[in-house]
């Protein structure tokens, strides 16, 4: 049974150009848009192994004697092409048929006949002095002389046309038919002779005629130079131009001259442009010397780093390589030795593939035998190399030939080992290879310690067909290491190499590791390069393909916590026990120099004294645990996966005192909010100093769902944060097989801050107030306009019950808790945040911003004698329009991360405590007492409801907290 392709059909899954017309295996398609085809049948004997190879297209013109190209496409994948507008004809079919090796079925009909339709069209026209060449239409010729004739067409490929040459009447004058112009019927070129009529002689050859005639003297008139044009036909149909016209060519001038014809041609040649020069950088050449595809085995798992027709490279170079390849001949033979048609066949091939490069053949001989004889030998050689490559497929018009004799020797002397290499063909062409910018593959390695390896593995790479002099070798691979000039060879395409980090001197350098994470200009990875160089792709061999980064395993970890108690709590990065240090007690005068006073300025000096924070704090030195610790030389996870904290643990806490005084600054940090959300209560309500009351919150016990109710069973009106903060920093392969250095971020806080009290207030007192005092406050966007609607209505309230002496008393209940407990992890690759909620009780605003929905409210009341008078609504309903607000108003806070390398930041979080605000409406009438002549009472707001600000809303920016820090 054989095996191979047996049909070929439309593939209709996909989008085709419009089928015209189809009957058998003949079919008519639209011109300029893809047509695919798939393998509809095999023949019996084809094994599922050989459908898996792929298959090699091949079109052939419609003779089935000369392959325009081949093509080869993998397993399962379907061949396309798009017919060109000028490739077009009613007799321009293409045959197509696939196959298995690359041969040629010329027995069966596998494939199908296929053309593209386009209406037909005279695209341009050119007069040259040779065939193919510039336009020449300012140059006189002269009668006797040859004149070629170039044009382009769209849709009349393989037809033959007939060509009319006319000659301009020049006695014909615009007075003459200025009558006739506008008749419909007129034709402007009646009064033009028609010098000579080309039946049929017009070949269209890939969409140009190229032809040569001679200029005939009887054709000449008059005195004066004559001016020709042409119009062209198929079958009986004159063609036009986009503007519909149907004269071309205008015009040939020929000057009142006559030469001697050296060459009569009175019928049309149908010339073919021979193009040898250099090969087109912008189009791209299939090469044989390739290879398809490359992976990396890492931590058993397989990566494809490249494939081809999938990897997309940022920027390819083209580089136009002249190359002579020769094949040699016996003493006085012209046909070609076995052993030369081997190198015959790859060249062949390789311009079977790339239809659009030509070659030249020179032809020698040696010096023994005649002039003429040797002449005419080497002529024989060369057109015995052009017939192999015809018989081929090859288009005889892309080989230039031409006989040498025995004049270029390239051997001088008289012996046997000198005729042998001047018995030659030299063939000569130039074709482009391509050099692209390394692939990089990212990975996560221990340090030469414990090393690690890996395996690169290089698909269908072949050599065949190269045309270097230092040719590629599909057989060897060489390997790079960072910093190295060597290039170590390693045989084969399957190749294993150990790898490791830059990390050697870890944990001591620890700083100047940890610095490279943090500082994004720094090169943090050590790298192995492989050359793997083809013709195809990474032609140049002093340029890598594929550099593998090795990025260090080293994962960061940074604990935090206070709870007002003396205990630790179990509140682990990814739940793994570390050992933390307790107290604070030895870095507090840093603290003090630094973190204090940023604290310290935010808040007006008159409700806040250095020795209460401070006493406070030096009481809960112990409360205070922090750690600092690394993992390395791990167990790397596979992509994707939960990140191993296996390995080598490292207590970085005890290295030196910077990282204490840093852990210990980063829960400082967060302490001090609730702290700072008591003194802003105190300093909006307009309440009493604490210089006393601080301590005791200390013992206060905490428990999430009962903390009010103990709050007023004890009498207490503020317990501070009991916060847990657990960050990590480390590089993770993802699930792409890309690698990111990512950020992560647990925190916990059970509560940040509890309050339960009531404070009088005295109106008037509080609403002549604004946040100018609270230092870095600053009013919501949106809210200024109605702030300066209500400023007016607080003079003439506060100027009115002045004016009666009235002091207005209320009151503000604040009551509520802030507890949440979320993981935020930013991914630098995708340049994104991503949240966990565990209590289910945080909005994310942006995706670097968490609001927490919960929320410490207070409510406004008058009481007494204008109870009834006032109303209080919140002055803002909604919280960066996602968080609603209860009661007359709110106190909240918001958590914004961000990731700030280049100052060697790294993550850091804010905090940034939010007020709605309190809006009042006040119901009674304003009257104010003037005196002209006598006392007058006026109402001021015409007994309509009077809207007041009482508590101005703001937001304040608190610390910024940084959880790792260069």
């Amino acid at each position: 049974m054989g095996k191979g392709v047996s049909k070929i059909d439309i593939a209709t899954s996909q989008v085709n150009a419009r089928v015209i017309s189809r009957s058998g295996n003949r079919i008519c398609i639209e011109a300029g848009k893809l047509i695919w085809f798939k393998v509809s049948e095999w023949l019996p004997g084809t094994t599922d192994a050989d459908k898996k190879k792929g298959t090699i297209w091949i079109r052939q013109d419609h003779t089935r004697q000369m392959i325009i190209n081949k093509k080869q496409v993998g397993p399962s994948q379907v061949y396309g092409y798009g017919f060109k507008k000028k490739e077009c004809g009613a007799s321009a079919y293409y045959y197509i048929e696939a196959t298995l090796f690359g041969n040629r079925d010329t027995k069966n009909n596998t494939g199908l006949y296929v053309k593209g339709f386009t209406p037909a069209l005279l695209v341009s026209s050119k007069w040259c002095l040779q065939n193919d060449g510039a336009d020449q239409r300012d140059h006189k010729f002269s009668f006797g002389e040859n004149v070629f004739l170039g044009l382009e067409t769209e849709g009349l490929n393989q037809q033959t046309l007939t060509i009319e040459l006319y000659r301009l009447n020049s006695e014909v004058t615009f007075g003459k038919v200025a009558g006739r112009i506008f008749d419909t019927n007129y034709d402007p070129t009646k009064d033009d002779a028609q010098t000579k009529v080309f039946q049929k002689q017009a070949k269209v050859i890939d969409g140009e005629v190229n032809t040569e005639f001679t200029i005939q003297p009887s054709w000449k008139k008059g005195n004066e130079d004559n001016l020709f044009y042409i119009k062209v036909k198929d079958g009986n149909k004159y063609i036009q131009d986009s503007k519909k016209q149907i004269i071309h060519a205008r015009y040939l001038k020929v000057k009142n001259n006559v030469v001697p014809i050296k060459k009569n041609m009175v019928q049309l040649t149908n010339n073919a442009p021979v193009k040898v020069g250099a090969a087109d950088k912008d189009v791209k050449v299939n090469h044989l010397c390739t290879f398809k595809q490359i992976n990396i085995e890492d931590n058993g798992e397989t990566f494809e780093v490249f494939k081809e027709g999938k990897t997309a490279f940022k920027k390819t170079s083209p580089v136009v390589q002249y190359t002579t390849a020769k094949v040699h001949f016996n003493y006085d033979k012209s046909d070609i030795r076995p052993e030369a048609r081997d190198t015959l066949k790859y060249l062949l091939d390789f311009l079977l593939y790339n239809q659009h490069l030509d070659m030249s053949l020179s032809g020698h001989a040696d010096d023994r035998g005649t002039l003429d004889y040797n002449q005419a030998l080497s002529e024989r050689r060369a057109q015995s190399v052009k017939d192999f490559f015809t018989k081929g497929g090859l288009d005889k018009n892309r080989i230039k030939t031409r006989g040498y004799g025995e004049v270029s020797p390239i051997a001088s002397g008289k012996t046997e080992e000198a005729y042998k290499k001047n018995r030659r063909v030299e063939i000569e062409f130039s074709y482009i290879e391509y050099n692209q910018n390394a692939l990089f593959y990212e990975m996560i390695a221990p340090d030469a310690n414990k090393i690690k390896e890996i395996t690169v593995n290089v698909l269908n790479r072949s050599d065949k067909g190269c045309f270097r002099k230092e040719k590629h070798n599909k057989n060897i691979i060489y390997v790079n290491e960072t910093d190295s000039k060597d290039l170590v060879p390693k045989n084969g395409s399957i190749v294993k190499q150990i790898v490791f980090s830059q990390q050697s001197g870890f944990p001591k350098n620890y700083a100047l590791l940890l610095g490279k994470f943090l500082n994004p200009l720094s090169k943090i990875y050590y790298q192995f390069a492989f050359h793997i160089n083809s013709c195809s792709y990474y032609a140049d061999k002093d340029k890598a393909t594929l550099e593998v980064r090795v990025y260090p395993d080293v994962v960061w970890i940074g604990h935090f916590q206070y709870n007002g108690e003396e205990t630790v709590t179990s509140y682990y990065f990814h739940q793994k026990n570390f050992v933390l240090e307790q107290g604070i007690s030895d870095v507090l005068n840093e603290l003090k120099a630094t973190t204090f006073y940023k604290i310290y300025r935010l808040i007006p000096a008159n409700f806040i004294v250095e020795h209460t924070l401070l006493k406070y704090i030096e009481s809960q030195a112990k409360s205070y645990f922090y750690g600092i610790h690394t993992y390395h030389n791990r167990n790397v996870e596979k992509a994707g996966q939960e990140l191993s904290l296996s390995g080598t643990n490292t207590n970085l806490i005890t290295q030196t005192q910077y990282t204490r005084f840093a852990a210990a600054a980063v829960i400082y940090g967060f302490v001090v909010v609730g702290i700072i959300i008591d003194l802003l209560m105190i300093y909006l309500t307009r309440g009493k100093n604490i210089s006393t009351k601080l301590e005791k919150f200390a013992k206060m016990a905490r428990k999430a769902e009962s903390v009010l109710k103990k709050m007023n069973d004890a009498g207490v009106e503020l317990i501070p944060p009991a916060i847990a903060v657990n960050a990590g920093m480390y590089y993770q392969k993802q699930k792409s097989g890309k690698l990111a250095l990512v950020y992560e971020a647990n925190i916990k806080a059970d509560p940040l801050i509890a309050i339960n009290f009531k404070r009088e207030f005295d109106l008037v007192q509080l609403i002549t107030k604004t946040i100018q005092d609270i230092k870095n406050a600053k009013h919501p966007k949106g809210s200024e306009k109605k702030l300066n609607e209500n400023k007016e209505n607080n003079s003439k309230i506060e100027e009115y019950f002045k004016s009666l002496g009235v002091s207005i008393k209320g009151s503000i209940t604040v009551r509520g808790d802030l507890i949440f407990e979320q993981n935020m992890q930013f991914n630098f690759l995708t340049n994104s945040y991503s949240f966990t909620d565990k209590l289910g009780n945080l909005v994310q605003k942006a995706e670097n911003q968490s609001i927490i929905k919960e929320q410490i409210s207070f409510k406004a009341d008058i009481s007494l004698k204008y109870k009834k008078e006032f109303r209080f609504d919140p002055f803002q309903t909604k919280i960066d329009g996602v968080v609603n607000v209860g009661l007359n108003g709110i106190l909240g806070a918001k958590l914004m991360y961000g990731v700030n390398n280049k100052e060697g930041k790294g993550l850091f979080v804010k905090k940034i405590i939010y007020c709605s605000g309190v809006e009042g409406n006040y119901f009674g009438n304003l009257k104010v007492s003037t005196v002209i002549g006598k006392i007058l009472d006026l109402e001021t707001n015409e007994g309509t409801p009077t809207p007041f600000t009482l508590i101005e809303p703001f937001e304040l920016p608190l610390y910024e907290i940084e959880l790792f820090k260069q």
